[in-house]
């Protein structure tokens, strides 16, 4: 007959509990990002689109200004979603380790 006094905990499961909750709130603000990414890029395709519009008017400066707002506009935008994106894939690789 054995005795156990000091009994580890089972720390095992409640740690993968752990790192599943993280990885699905992970998700979640990725999808989210994403979405809102996918809206700003529309808004400044947009904006570019007008800045285009503006200039077949003849207001060449409104239309300079538009335009290039609506680029500047995408390449963040863009530029956002590939850093969120390096961010989740190093956090799923530390989770794994």
């Amino acid at each position: 007959m054995q005795f156990k006094f000091f009994s580890k905990p089972e720390n095992n499961n409640h740690n993968s509990d752990i790192k599943e909750e993280i990885i699905r709130e992970l998700l979640h603000m990725t999808r989210k990002s994403y979405n809102l990414a996918l809206g700003i890029t529309a808004a400044s395709a947009l904006m570019t689109l007008f800045g285009v519009g503006l200039f077949y008017c003849k207001r060449v400066s409104e239309a300079s200004l538009t335009a290039s707002g609506g680029v500047l506009t995408t390449l963040a935008s863009v530029q956002h979603t590939k850093q969120k994106k390096e961010e989740l894939c190093e956090m799923l690789n530390k989770l794994s380790e």
